[in-house]
């Protein structure tokens, strides 16, 4: 019985602990959902970002019209595009650190000037960063389209300009005469130098004491040339319109050469000088007789001289008397004389006799040869049927020198022309108001000019193959100024703008659009 008691009070002693439990633990959850707290009481948060920030991409641009290879003096501009927000980048460029500009949260560029202490070869470059979280993207050491830039400092190796010959007409060595149409330069091609495929050369002019000038456009090197004499051919036109050109003297040639970089040599002159003479021999007192006591009459063994004066020297003409050759000789100063002994076989009557072209030691014949390029200069005016008019100089079968051409439905140029083309210093209107004046070669901008745009815009400064390059003022009609660097046609690299309001600040732009 006892030990039933005793059994009850523990079932209650369990049953009252298990509901008083219970109660304290519902107790102890109700005061800890009142304390949770889901924000901070200043509004400080802390995100969680696991995402790496990668380099979407990465470009090399070079102010060298050969993108892919760079020179002493030219400039790089490495740009990027990130995925995200970038705070943190470091940029190397043969292991040397360059200062950043930051355009946007995204994107960035750096510009690198090679000099002469850089290493040729293959440009290095590396680009370290991180996001605003500090996640370290992974090292870029290459562009996104694996473009590559070469560094090239070394020049072409010295060398001599080839042989100068004319050609067309009567050819004479180291002479341009009356009858030559071009002339052909050789220039010796390096065939060890591999750099030079896609590089230029160019061919220039001095007459006497004149300045050393450009006579031909750069011309390509190809890969067929290396280890070849490439000739250029130079028209009658451009050998006359040299400066200094006259008869007596002395054409000097020389090339130089660029390699794809722009590093440049020039040439030695060319060894041989071309010689100008123009000026036809003039044949004077020729006169016949013979060894007869009567110098008009002559009978079989007589002797029949035959004498001509020249007024310079000539080349030894042939003569032919009764069908024979005979060489007449130079006895005296320009005096030249033959002889021939009449014999049975000779016919009775009138002697007759003829010579070949008698021809100066330059090439120029006694009786001069229209040249196939006439270089008379006449006065003409052009009408076509389109509507069309030229009025001008005509020389050479073509357009040359001074005149006005008008288009019916372009406008119109007036100025200097070299064989049917806009060259030298022309002004050219267009019918929507827009007018060019300034320097042209072969109906491109070149040199310096200014562009009158027909909506009151107006760039003054230097051009290049139609595109303006190099130094040069944009002016916009509201009054606002550039004023710096230009390659192809873009404002690009230093400059200085000036606001209509007068604001006024340093740029550095890259390739972008005007």
């Amino acid at each position: 019985m006892k030990n039933h008691i005793i059994y009850k009070n523990i079932i209650f002693f369990v049953i009252f602990s298990l509901i008083n439990g219970e109660e304290q633990f519902d107790k102890e959850n109700s005061l800890n959902s009142k304390t949770i707290m889901t924000h901070t009481s200043d509004g400080s948060k802390v995100l969680l970002d696991k995402t790496i920030p990668i380099l979407e991409v990465v470009e090399l641009t070079l102010n060298n019209k050969n993108s892919n290879h760079a020179s002493v003096g030219d400039e790089l501009i490495i740009k990027a595009t990130a995925s995200e927000g970038i705070i943190s980048k470091k940029i190397l460029i043969n292991g040397q650190p360059l200062n950043y500009i930051d355009l946007t949260e995204k994107q960035f560029y750096a510009s690198y000037v090679f000099k002469d202490t850089d290493n040729n070869g293959i440009i290095e470059f590396e680009i370290s960063f991180s996001d605003s979280s500090g996640n370290q993207g992974e090292v870029v050491k290459s562009t996104t389209d694996r473009s590559k830039i070469i560094f090239d400092k070394i020049p072409p190796s010295d060398f001599t300009t080839g042989t100068v010959t004319s050609k067309g007409g009567i050819i004479r060595q180291e002479s341009w005469n009356s009858t030559n149409t071009h002339l052909t330069v050789n220039v010796p091609i390096n065939k060890d130098d591999t750099t030079l495929v896609n590089g230029e050369l160019q061919i220039w002019a001095k007459i006497g004491s004149n300045q050393w000038e450009t006579i031909s456009e750069q011309i390509v090197i190809v890969a067929e040339d290396l280890g070849q004499d490439k000739p250029v051919t130079l028209k009658e036109i451009i050998i006359e319109s040299i400066t200094g050109f006259k008869d007596g003297e002395h054409i000097d040639i020389k090339s130089i050469i660029k390699d794809v970089s722009g590093n440049s040599t020039e040439g030695s002159q060319s060894k041989n000088k071309i010689f100008i003479d123009q000026t036809s021999p003039i044949i004077s007192k020729m006169t016949i007789q013979s060894s007869n006591g009567y110098p008009s009459k002559a009978k079989i063994g007589d002797n029949i001289i035959i004498r001509f004066q020249a007024d310079e020297k000539i080349e030894e003409p042939t003569f032919k008397i009764y069908g024979k050759e005979i060489k007449a000789e130079n006895k005296e100063g320009f005096t030249w004389t033959l002889n021939h002994l009449l014999e049975n076989s000779d016919s009775e009557g009138e002697i007759k006799f003829s010579h070949t072209p008698i021809i100066d030691i330059h090439g120029n014949p006694s009786i001069p040869i229209r040249k196939k390029n006439s270089n008379a200069t006449i006065d003409t005016t052009l009408l076509f049927e389109n509507g069309n008019k030229f009025v001008g100089k005509w020389k050479s079968g073509n357009i040359n020198g001074f005149g006005q051409y008008t288009w019916e439905e372009i406008g119109s140029y007036q100025g200097n022309w070299l064989d049917g083309k806009k060259h030298g210093y022309g002004e050219m209107v267009w019918i929507d108001g827009s007018k060019y004046e300034g320097g042209w070669a072969l109906d491109e901008f070149n040199g310096y000019g200014t562009y009158y745009y027909n909506n009151g815009d107006i760039y003054k400064g230097e051009w290049k193959n139609g595109n303006k390059n190099g130094k040069g003022i944009f002016t916009w009609k509201s009054g606002n100024i550039y004023e710096g660097n230009w390659i192809n046609g873009k404002r690009t690299g230093n400059g200085v703008m000036s606001m209509s309001d007068g604001e006024k600040w340093a740029v550095k732009i890259l390739s972008l659009p005007n």
